[in-house]
């Protein structure tokens, strides 16, 4: 009888352990469990008065991706790649970016493989032969000046684009890197903190669940050079703020603002008013010789 108990027992906590874990790998965080595509496409730029060009490029490994690119709308100071977070796609993502031609930026968006209209199917390694691919697409148009190119990733983007900066050969200005996390561990550990006590155990099984690799923490080890803006709202709770001023102290020439009541990479939305222009004095300075 005590058996039976004791079975029936581990059964209810495992069931329990499922009901948490799901919602925790359907927040953003880990695997599968950090990737949340969509392939619904949300109205395309020029429905809100923009000028784009849809772009089709392909990966090293030959996946098919899609892009938008929004020129300046004066003579272009520079070039941003905006790498987007682990949710929907591109169509979704551009209301954090699309103020940027306005203000003399060009803007490429891109969807990673599994994303929008790209094909394929989201992995860690793919997701950096997409971004090294856009990086790579934007560097060879005619229309751009090779020596001023940007880069600003949100959230999982920000890890994208830091791995993909470190293993590309194209030059990059100066990054900004909004919400991040330090490495895939590290952020499912610090969600599996919340479990309650009686499944605390079950952080021994993390490593087996969610391993560290290509990650933000090292590549910006090997971007001591990188000119990195690390912003972070101080309200965040998807990815604690911890994580980007430990990628800070990591980084010698980078710069990070905690942005008081800013949330989840919403600081550009809800305080356009000192967020843009703290990101434009950015660019700036980084078109500066």
């Amino acid at each position: 009888m005590a058996a039976t108990g004791f079975h029936k027992t581990l059964k209810w906590v495992f069931k329990l352990s499922l009901l948490i874990l799901i919602p925790l790998w359907g927040s953003g965080c880990a695997n599968g469990i950090f990737y949340q595509p969509s392939k619904r496409m949300a109205p395309t730029p020029d429905t809100r008065g923009h000028r784009f060009e849809s772009v089709a490029f392909q990966a090293s490994d030959g996946v098919a991706l899609t892009g938008w690119w929004l020129p300046a709308t004066s003579t272009p100071k520079g070039t941003v790649i905006h790498f987007h977070g682990n949710a929907q796609n591109m169509s979704s993502h551009i209301q954090y970016a699309e103020w940027l031609p306005a203000a003399g930026y060009n803007l490429f968006v891109f969807d990673y493989r599994g994303y929008g209209e790209s094909l394929g199917v989201p992995t860690r390694r793919g997701l950096i032969r997409d971004g090294m691919a856009a990086l790579e697409t934007v560097r060879g148009r005619p229309d751009v000046n090779p020596d001023d190119l940007f880069v600003w990733g949100q959230s999982l983007g920000g890890t994208v684009a830091l791995q993909s900066m470190m293993r590309s050969e194209i030059p990059i200005r100066a990054a900004i890197i909004d919400s991040t996390f330090i490495s895939h561990g590290k952020i499912v550990s610090d969600k599996m903190k919340q479990f309650p006590w009686f499944l605390q155990p079950l952080r021994l099984l993390r490593p087996l669940l969610v391993t560290s690799s290509y990650d933000a923490i090292d590549a910006v080890k090997k971007l001591p050079d990188l000119p990195i803006y690390f912003i972070h709202g101080a309200k965040d709770n998807v990815i604690p703020f911890a994580h980007s001023q430990r990628l800070h102290e990591l980084a010698p020439t980078s710069k990070l603002w905690i942005i008081p009541k800013a949330g989840h990479c919403d600081a550009v939305l809800r305080f356009p008013e000192k967020v843009r222009p703290s990101l434009l004095e950015f660019l700036g300075s980084g078109n500066q010789e």
